[in-house]
């Protein structure tokens, strides 16, 4: 599992279209800049056979195990942190890569969510619905 989240996540762009050389933490009600070098943490997800990013912490509103209010039953999930790279990506938006365009650098993995943990749905152990 440790060598997936490293492979997927190693060099997957953070920031955003309008600015690629800087990224945002996803729990500020003003926008939180951050740039390259700065340590950014991430709640991840694994979809379609790729781990993903969902939410970006800055140090400010970083937490120690992934949270339980973000766990999914049946989806392997983990906390990790990675130091921001310049090291270029292709923006999703446009297609158009950008040279400098914020990236993940070296993945360090802090919590782990695994499938079996996690909130149910209300409706996964019903047989059928009313």
């Amino acid at each position: 599992m440790r060598d997936s989240l490293c492979r997927d996540l190693t060099g997957t762009f953070v920031g955003c279209d309008g600015e690629p050389t800087r990224a945002t933490c996803s729990f500020h009600d003003r926008p939180c800049g951050l740039a390259a070098g700065d340590v950014l943490q991430l709640e991840v997800e694994r979809m379609d056979g790729e781990w993903t990013p969902l939410f970006h912490r800055c140090q400010g509103h970083a937490v120690e195990e992934f949270p339980d209010e973000h766990t999914v039953h049946g989806t392997a999930q983990a906390l990790v942190t990675a130091r921001l790279e310049p090291t270029g990506a292709h923006l999703p938006g446009t297609g158009r890569y950008h040279p400098e365009a914020l990236t993940i650098g070296e993945v360090e993995v802090q919590d782990v969510s695994t499938v079996e943990h996690g909130r149910r749905s209300p409706l996964s152990d019903r047989d059928e619905l009313q």
